[in-house]
Order: structure tokens, then sequence, then C-alpha cells
């Protein structure tokens, strides 16, 4: 207890947190305590940096305490949410200030197929030890959190509008979400899309860029498991709209199935695994829909004809035929072409 207490009285100096590292690997202090103990801000958020760039070990403490340790939980979550913010907004004006080598350490801290045991030990030296599934969602969904806060719209149409922009910034700029994908995200990916599925389909739903950037991102470098999740998900979806008839879940739909098949480096391929998704699910709807739930999604389908603004996606849907055809499907198709004629005179104009 002494040591401890005089170790957090002492100015920081340069083997200071080699020093902590001995002290919580002896369960005499933990990063947490000490960082509690520190009252100066700005102070603070120098240490949370260090423990970014390179003291690992106390940075998975921070996050274990940030769920477990109930006496510290919300001043601790609340400083890995201010530095991580700080992080991330710096990265997205400018992605090559930092390099996120904390991820993989930090990753390796989580549990994957072996499952790990993680103590928090308190001031008084008295330890619990713990299972942690549920770190893993801790600390993904702060990440993702953080992400999808980066930037909001107020209308959805937007979306539709800047999807390709958004995708092709998200590969050729934003480096950094690769980065969070494939280093801490990797071995968790049905986590991170059951996380991202479940916050973009809230009715106030308003941070579309980074969302789709994720799902590319993710959807881009999964396991074949994960191919397989994402595909019965988007067939849920489609069920989910013939249940209910809500507009906001088939945009949802059409967005998240454009970003979940932009896999690629080429453009026309990307395309092509969207009109192969279309086609499977929209095209072949009848053979899962009873006749009620086929002309509901798509009266919604025509409905939403006037979001689309990118010329490819809605040549797909004027192209590929819907089964089993009739008055309702012929009207549908003659809406896509029309606005498709709209949209390629706009931009001959444009151009």
């Amino acid at each position: 207890m002494l040591l401890a207490k005089y170790f957090c009285q002492l100015p920081l100096n340069v083997g200071s947190f080699r020093v902590l590292r001995q002290l919580q690997h002896l369960r005499i202090l933990t990063a947490t305590e000490y960082i509690c103990s520190i009252l100066d801000e700005e102070q603070l958020q120098l240490i949370l940096i260090e423990f970014l760039e390179s003291e690992h070990d106390l940075l998975a403490n921070l996050f274990i305490s940030a769920h477990y340790d109930s006496l510290n939980t919300i001043r601790v979550n609340n400083m890995l949410d201010t530095a991580l913010r700080h992080l991330f907004s710096a990265l997205a004006d400018n992605p090559k200030i930092s390099n996120l080598n904390y991820m993989e350490p930090l990753s390796r801290s989580l549990p994957g197929e072996t499952k790990c045991m993680f103590y928090i030990v308190s001031i008084v030296n008295e330890s619990r030890l713990i299972t942690d599934d549920v770190l893993i969602n801790v600390c993904l969904e702060t990440h993702l959190s953080i992400l999808l806060d980066l930037h909001e719209v107020d209308d959805i149409s937007l979306a539709f509008q800047q999807f390709s922009t958004w995708i092709n910034e998200g590969v050729d700029e934003l480096t950094f979400v690769k980065c969070v994908t494939e280093k801490l995200l990797g071995r968790h990916q049905k986590e991170a899309f059951n996380f991202l599925f479940k916050m973009s389909t809230a009715s106030n739903f308003k941070h579309w860029k980074y969302y789709l950037i994720l799902v590319q991102s993710l959807a881009s470098a999964c396991s074949a498991e994960t191919s397989s999740f994402i595909k019965k998900y988007l067939k849920s979806r489609l069920l989910h709209v013939a249940s209910l008839g809500c507009q906001l879940s088939l945009l949802h739909l059409l967005l998240t199935a454009r970003a979940a098949a932009a896999t690629t480096l080429k453009i026309q391929q990307n395309l092509d695994n969207y009109a192969q998704w279309y086609k499977q699910n929209i095209g072949e709807m009848s053979y899962i829909l009873s006749q009620e739930q086929f002309q509901i999604v798509l009266n919604i389908l025509d409905d939403s004809v006037h979001y689309e603004q990118e010329i490819d996606y809605i040549e797909i849907h004027a192209a590929i035929a819907i089964s089993p055809g009739g008055k309702l499907v012929q009207a549908y198709k003659t809406k896509c072409k029309a606005h498709l004629a709209r949209l390629k005179a706009a931009s001959k104009q444009k151009d």
C-alpha cells in the first residue's frame, strides 16, 4: 500500500512506466489506479498518448477496468473516450500522424479461440479473476463508436449520393480505418459486424460515411464464415423490410449490400458483385416472400428510385429481371429506366 501510494506521488521520469509495468505485474499497482491518481488533465492526456504509442500492457489494463472496475468505470471510460477521440479526429485530418501500433498488442490481449483471463487488482491487493468475452465488445465498440462519430449527415439521401466518393476516400486516403479493421478487428469480424449492424438500424442514425467505409473495409478482408454471416444478415433484412414495410430499412439494406460487395480494388468487379447480390435477393425474392410481401417490397423499391444518384447502380436495377414479372415489376423497371435517363442527361450536361 505504501509503495503504491508513494509511487503515485512521484513526478514522471524516463523509467516511470517501466516501473509501473513491474508493479502491475506484481499486483501492487495497476495502470488504472495510477492514472486515476492523476489530477492534472493535461498531464493525464500526455500519459494516455504515451500508453497508446508504446505502453500496450498498461493500455490493456485500462480497457479491462473500463468494464470491470466498478469504482473507476465511468472515469476510465471517459479518459479512453477523450484520448481516442482526439487521436482519430486528428487522423481524419491527417492519416499519417500515427501508425496505431497499439492495436496489434491490444488485439492479442483479447481472447480468440483460446480464452484468456485477466486480473483486476485493487490498491489493497485484492485480486479478482475474470473471463473477458465481454471485454472484446467493450474494446471494439469503443473504437467503432468513435469512428462512426467522425462524420454525420442529416439525410440518408446523401449516403446514396456520396457512396462511391466515400468508399474511394476510405480506400485511398483514410487508411487508418483499414488499420483498425485489420489489426484490431481482424480476429473479431462477426462481433464488429454485429455492432455496426445494430447501430446503423437505429431510426435516427446519421453516421453513414464511416459505417459504409467500415463495412467495406471489413468485408474486403473477411473470412468465408464471416462472408456467409453477412449474406444471411442481408437476407434477414429483406424479410424485415417485407414484414414491416419500412422504407428506411430497405435503404439501409441497399447501402449495406453495396458496401459489402465492394471487396476489390476493381470497380467493375465490385459492381458485378452487387449485381449478383441484387439478382439473387431482389430479382428472386418471390421465392422466399409471400405475394403480399413481394408487393410490399416492390412498392417500397418503386418509392425509393429517386434516392439513386449513381448511374452504375440504377443501371443494375433497371437491367436485372425480377421474377415473376407482371405490371408492378414493369412499372418499377420503367421508373428505373426513366430515372437512369435523367441521371445520364444531367451527367452529360455537367460534363
